[in-house]
């Protein structure tokens, strides 16, 4: 079963923090990337750009309407994900307490398909990011 794994965190706790912290976080990134790759259950990883770079679309009778930033205020932001493929919920637990949990706080939710779309058994997309 594929799982998605939100991530949500203050933005400006962890702007903040000094460089050897923020490292240590990424360190349990990369465990959390490693665990999953070695076991084959890594399916798809981002880290969103900050809130302050996004907006918001909405509809208001037949017009759509642009704000800037994200949806709610909130003191958390959702700051990325990952998508994992894990036989079962307790396997994704499992795997997501390799994240840093100490600033934030991390869901998991199932994913399901929309009626007609086929991702699993799709064609690889490969972006190149450079």
């Amino acid at each position: 079963m594929l799982f998605s794994v939100l991530i949500y965190a203050s933005e400006d706790f962890i702007d903040a923090l000094p460089p050897e912290e923020y490292q240590e976080i990424l360190k349990k990134h990369g465990s959390f990337h490693e665990h999953t790759k070695s076991n084959r259950s890594f399916g798809a990883g981002v880290k969103l750009m900050s809130t302050g770079t996004s907006v918001t679309v909405k509809r208001e009778d037949d017009d759509f309407v642009v704000t800037d930033g994200p949806f709610a205020e909130t003191k958390e932001q959702f700051m990325g994900l990952y998508l994992i493929d894990c036989a079962t919920l307790d396997e994704a637990i499992e795997a997501v307490k390799f994240l840093p949990l100490d600033h934030g706080r991390i869901e998991i939710r199932p994913v399901d398909y929309f009626e007609g779309a086929d991702f699993r058994n799709a064609e690889r997309v490969v972006i190149n990011a450079s």
